[in-house]
């Protein structure tokens, strides 16, 4: 290319030309390309005016081309270079974009359409890429029904289409297509890793969004995928549909922006209880085992020994694991990590409570705050439809709590700002599975899950067969009352302090005999679990 410009104040283009240069058309300059006539830019092209007539500006350079409009317009235009083109300026196209061959980048600008425009020609490596802030954005002033918006990542195409219906006033609708939404639930198991945000103004009646994605976006079972809007703080499955043959999903889009994806059908838990053996008081319990060198597993503890022997995940395949950070000192002390816990979603029909349908492992804040392994998100369960179900909470030496089926409803919601938290520290007996032996009372009136089953079965003893008292002075400590285990993760550690002890200071023996026994070595406690 020659590295000259060609700077135009007015002409009149008739016929078809070429032009090896940059092409500068400075303001106030007029141009004008006829009919049927078409202008070959194998330069940078610069604008600052609107560009007349109904002929055609190809951009065909050897190199990738800066396009700066200054968000003026062209009739047509249309890409033939397969080193692409970058607007470094906003553009506007009339009448038609047309891909030959190359991708245009839009970065921080837009690509408008205007009313009657129409994108032809795209495919793999022929469309819009939106790697900024830019957006392509269709003008509208009648109703819409697919219209493609040519949009792609990388080589792969990846359009939106749109379809409205209403009345307008100065309105348009502006796409993006980027990489896995940030907003994803953090333990989603089916989903694209494309999204499409999207903006609508000046329309008054419906938008729905369409988008297409490639094999390539798929992580997970196709089969499972829903169409799913964002918008700040919810997701959206309402109104949305899947085609698995076509690659597409849609959502309506009812606010004025949106993000549009493919995820599973979802639904949220939002949880609060209290673990006995860490309770401190006023709603707080002590995180000591994060504490200075953390000792909480970064991954799920129950899908290894010696906890797999009692908890089994149920439609729960891939493994929970949680960041170094997210056991760090958080903003809030309240929302500090204490531990894992074991999350089982049930049935709430016949026989209700019986059939576990999912389980999750979650992690449990100071506050009671039971999260995802995000450590701030409500738990998500993944292909679980709308619904009542029952949820029981257990944990590894902790005896386990569950909802009564007949008290609480509407358990869980795919909306974050409507999902009712479930709070076992305040539940009523009723709202509570079992007696009211079923759990543990603090001091100051909240509820707890039992403490001190060091053995992690069904029942926490301090004599009998398969007591804990044994477990923690034999099988942990080797018989001898003097010896401890210090700074360790272990289910002997009743008291979760990071210790193993069977005399002295802050003792496991003193925690299951008098706080969880009562100070009486006959009494036992039971686990409360509809089964």
């Amino acid at each position: 290319m020659k590295n000259f410009s060609i700077i135009i104040s007015a002409v009149f283009i008739l016929a078809t030309s070429s032009l090896q240069a940059q092409i500068h058309i400075s303001s106030g300059a007029v141009v004008f390309i006829d009919a049927g006539a078409v202008v070959t830019a194998q330069g940078d092209v610069y604008s600052a005016e609107d560009i007349l007539g109904t002929g055609k500006l190809l951009l065909a350079g050897s190199g990738n081309q800066n396009v700066d409009l200054t968000n003026h317009s062209l009739q047509n235009l249309e890409l033939n270079n397969t080193a692409g083109a970058t607007l470094t300026g906003s553009a506007r196209v009339s009448n038609n974009l047309l891909f030959t061959n190359g991708i245009i980048t839009a970065g921080d600008n837009n690509l408008r359409l205007g009313n009657v425009a129409t994108a032809t020609g795209m495919g793999t490596s022929k469309f819009v890429a939106t790697t900024g802030t830019g957006q392509v954005i269709k003008e509208i002033t009648s109703n819409q029904t697919g219209f493609e918006i040519p949009l792609g990542a990388g080589s792969l195409y990846r359009p939106a289409f749109l379809t409205t219906s209403g009345t307008y006033i100065n309105a348009n609708a502006g796409f993006k297509v980027l990489a896995t939404n940030p907003n994803k639930p953090p333990s989603i198991s089916d989903y694209i890793t494309t999204h499409w945000p999207v903006t609508r103004t000046g329309i008054t009646g419906t938008v729905t969004i369409e988008g297409n994605y490639q094999e390539a976006d798929i992580s997970g079972t196709e089969s499972f995928l829903r169409g799913y809007m964002f918008n700040t703080p919810d997701w959206s499955s309402t109104g949305e549909a899947h085609n698995a043959v076509t690659n597409r999903v849609s959502a309506p889009l009812t606010a004025a922006s949106g993000e549009l994806t493919g995820m599973d059908k979802f639904n949220l838990v939002k949880t609060k209880a209290f673990l006995q053996g860490a309770y401190i008081s006023a709603g707080i319990m002590a995180d000591n085992l994060r504490s200075g060198t953390n000792l909480i597993p970064l991954a799920d503890p129950y899908r290894v020994a010696p906890y797999n022997s009692s908890f089994t995940h149920s439609n729960n395949p891939i493994s929970e694991t949680a960041s170094l950070i997210t056991f760090g000192n958080q903003l809030l002390t309240g929302n500090n990590i204490v531990d894992w816990v074991f999350l089982e979603l049930r049935n709430n029909n016949a026989s209700p409570g019986n059939g576990i349908l999912e389980t999750r492992s979650a992690l449990i804040q100071r506050d009671g705050d039971i999260v995802d392994v995000d450590g701030v998100s409500p738990v998500t369960f993944n292909r679980i439809n709308d619904g009542n179900y029952t949820l029981a909470i257990r944990h590894r030496n902790h005896l386990g709590i569950s909802t009564d089926p007949a008290t609480f409803t509407n358990l869980i919601t795919e909306k974050s700002s409507t999902t009712a938290l479930v709070d076992f520290s305040v539940a009523t007996d009723a709202q509570i599975f079992g007696t009211s032996a079923a759990y543990a009372i603090s001091g100051d009136g909240r509820n707890m899950l039992w403490g001190g089953n060091a053995n992690f079965n069904t029942n926490t003893r301090f004599s009998g067969l398969s007591n804990d008292r044994d477990y923690i002075l034999i099988t942990s400590l080797g018989n001898n009352p003097a010896s401890s285990l210090n700074s360790v993760y272990h289910p002997a550690d009743i008291n979760l302090n990071r210790n193993v002890r069977y005399s002295g200071l802050s003792n496991d023996r003193d925690f299951l005999l008098i706080s969880t026994l009562g100070n009486n070595p006959a009494t036992s406690r039971t686990q409360a679990l509809p089964n």
